[in-house]
C-alpha cells in the first residue's frame, strides 16, 4: 500500500500493443473506485533474444519493490526471458505478496488465462458443423512451439470426432508470420493440394494466406475458406473480413480486477480462471457481419497515426542531437520540456550526473542506487534538478495516485547499463500516447548516454591535461608547459623581467638518512615556498630539485631573497621533521634579454651561494 491506496503492480512488455492497453485500461477503471491504483513496469521488447539490450530493458523490474504492492500481475508469455520471470517471482514470494499469472501457467499461484484450446476448437467445429467442411489444411506457427503444437493437437482431436482424415501432409508451418505463411500456401497451390478450408494458428498468417490465394485467383470463401485466431483489429478491415476467435484482453483486465479485489478482502483465490475466446464469424468462412465499416475513416486514422509517428521520430532525433551537444544538465532539461513530451518524469541515477565516473561501468551496488536525480518533470518544470529517494519512485506520488491513472515505468539505459527510468502518467487512455512511450525511451536512452559519454571524455581530457600540465609532486607547471607559456609572452623593449632560481640543499642526505618519501616531502616544501612568495609569476619544477619562477615585473631582489628564506624558516618551524629544509637561491633581473640568458645568470648566482655552504657536494 502507498499513501492509503492498494497497489496492483503489472509486469509486461509492449504496452503499446492495443490488446494490452485494453487490459490496463479495464483493470484501472475497475479497481479505481475501490481504492486501488495500478503501476505498470514494462519493457519495449519481449526479452526473447536475451541480449545485452534486453538486460538493460529488464532492469525496470528491479524498481518494483514488492513491499509496496498488494498484488503483482505477471505476464510470462509477454516476457520470454525465463530467468527474468523467475527473478520477479522470487522477489514477490519472499515479500509474501499475492502473485497472479496472467495469460500463462504456474503450478503454485492463481492463473488467469484464455481457454485457447476450447476457443480454437470452436473455430474448427464451426467449419465442420455449419459449413460442412471435410477437407482441411492447417498452417501452424513455429515447429515445437507450445501454442503451435497445442493447436495442432486440437485440430487432430476435433476432426477425429467427426471421422475427418488429418495427417502430417495436412500441416504446414508459417512461423506465426506473413511471408512464411504465404510461402506455405503457395506450395499448396503449386502441388494442386488447395483444400476446402485453410485454418491458421493466428490472424496475421490468415490475412497473408487470404491475400496469396486471392492473388492466384481463388475466391474466398467460395473456393477456399480461411480462418485465423486471436482476433487482432485487422480482421475487421481485411478483404474479406476474417473469421477468428477474439481473446478479449479488456475482459481479462476486468477479471484480473475481480481477483485483486478478492485479495483486498482477504478471500482465497482460485487456482485458475479461464476465459473463453469469443467466436467472430465473418466473411472468410461464408458468414456475414451486419456492421459496416467506414474504410475512409480507417485510412484517415492510419495516415494520421503514421504521420504523427514520423513527425515525432524526426523531432526526437533532433532533440537527441541537441541533448548530446548540451553543456549542462539544465540545458538537457530544457530540451525535455519540448511540447513533444508531456505527463513525463525523467529520473537519472545519481552516478550518471557525476562525469568523473566511467559511463561504461555500473558503479552502484543495485540497479538504480538509493537516490535519483530528477532531470525533468514536464508537469512541474520548477522541480527539475531535485533529488529523490529511489523508494519514492517519482515526485508528487500522493497527488498522482489521487488522480487515479496508471503509472507506467520504463527503463532508461545504454545497452545493458541502467541510466535511470521514465514514468508516464497520462490523463486518459489515448492509444497514440501509449504507443510513443517506448519510442521516447529508446531515443532518450541514446541521447543521455551520448551526453554522459561526451562529458566523461571532457573530464578525461582535463585529467590528461592536468597530468601533463602540472608536476604531480609539487603542483607547479611541468617544464615543457612552462617553456611553452613562456614562449607566448611577448618581450617588450625596456621592460624589466626577473628570474628566480631555487635549488634544494642536501637532498641526497635527506634521501639517504630518512628515505625517499622524506626527500619528496622536502622537494614539495621548497616548491610550495617558491609559489607562495612568487605567486604572481610562472613557477615550474625545472629539474629534480630545481625550481624556477619568471616574474614579468621588476622586484626588490633583497626583499624577495629574504622573503624566500623566511618562508622556508616558517615551514621548518612547523614541519615536525628532524632536519631543516634549505635552498640556494639565484635572482637575476634583466631587460631585453632572453629567458635562457637570464636563467644562465641566475644559475651562476645560485651556484655561487651553494659553493659557500658546507657539505655542498651532498646535493
Amino acid at each position: 500500500m502507498l499513501h492509503g491506496y492498494k497497489i496492483a503492480a503489472v509486469c509486461l512488455s509492449k504496452l503499446h500493443d492495443d490488446t494490452l492497453l485494453r487490459f490496463v485500461q479495464n483493470l484501472t477503471e475497475a479497481l479505481r473506485p475501490h481504492g486501488w491504483r495500478v503501476m505498470v513496469f514494462m519493457t519495449g521488447s519481449d526479452l526473447y533474444q536475451k541480449s545485452a539490450y534486453d538486460k538493460g530493458e529488464a532492469g525496470i523490474f528491479d524498481l518494483l519493490d514488492p513491499a509496496f504492492a498488494d498484488a503483482v500481475l505477471l505476464f510470462p508469455n509477454k516476457l520470454l526471458d525465463a530467468d527474468c520471470v523467475s527473478r520477479i517471482m522470487e522477489r514477490v514470494r519472499r515479500a509474501n505478496v499475492p502473485l497472479l499469472f496472467v495469460d500463462g501457467h504456474c503450478a503454485d499461484c492463481c492463473c488467469l488465462n484464455f481457454d485457447y484450446t476450447k476457443g480454437f476448437s470452436e473455430v474448427v467445429r464451426h467449419l465442420v458443423e455449419v459449413h460442412d467442411v471435410r477437407d482441411f489444411h492447417f498452417i501452424a506457427g513455429i515447429e515445437g512451439n507450445a501454442f503451435s503444437e497445442e493447436r495442432i493437437d486440437v485440430m487432430r482431436s476435433v476432426l477425429a470426432e467427426y471421422d475427418i482424415p488429418f495427417g502430417e501432409d495436412d500441416i504446414s508451418y508459417g512461423q506465426f508470420w506473413s511471408e512464411p505463411a504465404k510461402a506455405a500456401v503457395k506450395r499448396l497451390i503449386e502441388e494442386h493440394r488447395v483444400p476446402r478450408a485453410v485454418v491458421c494458428a493466428n490472424d496475421t498468417m490468415a490475412i497473408a494466406v487470404s491475400h496469396e490465394l486471392r492473388y492466384h485467383g481463388f475466391r474466398i470463401p467460395e473456393d477456399v475458406i480461411v480462418t485465423g485466431f486471436d482476433g487482432i483489429d485487422e480482421i475487421r478491415y481485411s478483404t474479406p473480413k476474417l473469421t477468428s476467435a477474439v481473446s478479449d484482453f479488456g475482459e481479462l483486465g476486468e477479471r484480473a480486477a475481480e481477483l485483486c479485489l478478492m485479495i483486498g478482502r482477504g478471500e482465497p483465490l482460485p487456482e485458475r480462471v479461464d476465459i473463453l475466446p469469443q467466436l467472430v464469424l465473418q466473411e472468410s468462412c461464408g458468414c456475414h457481419q451486419t456492421k459496416s465499416l467506414d474504410a475512409l475513416e480507417l485510412i484517415s486514422m492510419t495516415n494520421n497515426s503514421f504521420n504523427r509517428y514520423q513527425n515525432e521520430a524526426e523531432k526526437l532525433h533532433e532533440i537527441s542531437s541537441r541533448i548530446q551537444a548540451s553543456d549542462t544538465l539544465e540545458q538537457v532539461a530544457e530540451q525535455l520540456h519540448d511540447r513533444i513530451f508531456y505527463c513525463l518524469q525523467v529520473l537519472l541515477k545519481k552516478e550518471c550526473i557525476d562525469f568523473s565516473l566511467d559511463p561504461m561501468v555500473q558503479h552502484s551496488a543495485s540497479t538504480y542506487g538509493n537516490e535519483m536525480y530528477v532531470l525533468a518533470n514536464t508537469n512541474q518544470p520548477e522541480l527539475d534538478g531535485q533529488y529523490l529517494q529511489t523508494k519514492d519512485l517519482v515526485q508528487g506520488l500522493p497527488y498522482i495516485l489521487q488522480e487515479g491513472m496508471p503509472l507506467i515505468f520504463l527503463a532508461l539505459h545504454s545497452i545493458d547499463l541502467p541510466l535511470g527510468y521514465l514514468c508516464f502518467t497520462f490523463e486518459g487512455f489515448n492509444r497514440q500516447n501509449y504507443q510513443k512511450m517506448y519510442q521516447e525511451a529508446m531515443s532518450l536512452g541514446v541521447a543521455i548516454a551520448g551526453f554522459r559519454s561526451r562529458h566523461y571524455q571532457q573530464h578525461l581530457r582535463g585529467v590528461v591535461e592536468a597530468t601533463y600540465k602540472y608536476d604531480t609532486l609539487t603542483g607547479l607547471f611541468s617544464r615543457s608547459v612552462f617553456l611553452r607559456q613562456l614562449a607566448q609572452i611577448p618581450v617588450q623593449s625596456g621592460q624589466v623581467y626577473t628570474v628566480v632560481l631555487v635549488d634544494l640543499d642536501g637532498l641526497k642526505t635527506i634521501n639517504d638518512t630518512y628515505g625517499h618519501a622524506d626527500g619528496d616531502f622536502a622537494i614539495a616544501a621548497a616548491a610550495h615556498c617558491l609559489h607562495d612568495v612568487c605567486m604572481d609569476g610562472l613557477c615550474t619544477r625545472y629539474g629534480g630539485d630545481e625550481f624556477v619562477s619568471y616574474l614579468m615585473q621588476p622586484v626588490d631582489v633583497g626583499k624577495l631573497y629574504t622573503a624566500l628564506q623566511n618562508r622556508l624558516a616558517e615551514f621548518n618551524a612547523i614541519s615536525g621533521k628532524p632536519y631543516q629544509i634549505s635552498a640556494s637561491i639565484g635572482i637575476y633581473q634583466g631587460t631585453n634579454e632572453s629567458f635562457e640568458e637570464m636563467f644562465a645568470k641566475a644559475d651562476q648566482i645560485m651556484y655561487a651561494e651553494k659553493s659557500r655552504k658546507p657539505h655542498r657536494r651532498k646535493t
